[in-house]
């Protein structure tokens, strides 16, 4: 991945214009695809460039997700499945393993990277699932203002468990309480891999009645699991922290 720093016209942080990042597919047949992603700049809610058309695949009940805490009479339709529907639809004829140049410009730098369309979709996905109003999701949304496209999984790591410690912190100046083993990280995480196994539910049931839907774009997306053993991934990232230990007191001991 490349990408090039520097101020662009756009989102003026703190300001009343929304976020913005927007991803352009330059596929092998040369055509080409924008998808701009539009977030409001405190809440970081999603705002779709249309009102969103709900399908029968995105009640909320249609594969409900079994932690889902959302009431039907509230909430008939499912907050990712609306959000993602114009996605699915944008990108139906397409293969996951098709190669296309994605580049991502948001107002403070671009980004570009010669990859699959699984990777570059699952990119977006990133943005819009966290984003959508869903309330399992909604707990990711933070690590939205910083995002950064096609993460290894080290970078990831270090943005998920830097954004839960900080919250945290925030946590422990309100007077609550906080957790800093993360464990709340890992439920945070088991939850999310329940959303994700019952949007490519969704998919699946969606891929039967529309044979033209190809599933193979969303469903390898939605499969991949989240980190579950977090100090097994944190464990990488200690050696960076060294000039901390160096010269640290030694923990107190009683003696013998």
């Amino acid at each position: 991945m490349t990408f090039s720093d520097g101020s662009r016209n756009g989102a003026r942080e703190g300001g009343a214009e929304p976020l913005l990042f927007e991803y352009r597919f330059t596929f092998q047949d040369g055509s080409r695809k924008s998808i701009p992603i539009r977030l409001a700049p405190d809440s970081l809610q999603y705002l779709p460039g249309r009102e969103l058309e709900p399908d029968s695949w995105t009640r909320l009940d249609f594969h409900r997700c079994r932690n889902c805490p959302l009431d039907t009479d509230d909430v008939p339709h499912c907050p990712v499945a609306l959000s993602i529907k114009d996605l699915v639809d944008d990108f139906r004829d397409r293969v996951s393993y098709e190669r296309a140049e994605v580049r991502v410009e948001t107002s403070e730098r671009r980004y570009y990277e010669d990859t699959t369309m699984q990777r570059g979709l699952s990119s977006i996905l990133g943005i819009v699932m966290v984003t959508s109003g869903c309330p399992v999701m909604d707990k990711l949304r933070p690590m939205v203002r910083f995002h950064l496209p096609f993460p290894s999984m080290l970078e990831t790591t270090f943005r998920t468990t830097s954004t839960y410690l900080l919250g945290q912190f925030f946590l422990m100046k309100r007077g609550r309480p906080a957790d800093f083993t993360f464990q709340g990280l890992a439920e945070i995480y088991r939850n999310v891999k329940l959303v994700n196994k019952a949007m490519a539910s969704r998919i699946r049931a969606l891929s039967r009645k529309d044979a033209s839907v190809n599933a193979l774009i969303l469903l390898d997306l939605f499969a991949v699991d989240v980190p579950l053993s977090i100090e097994d991934q944190i464990a990488d990232l200690e050696p960076f922290f060294r000039s901390y230990f160096e010269g640290a007191p030694a923990p107190f001991s009683t003696g013998s």
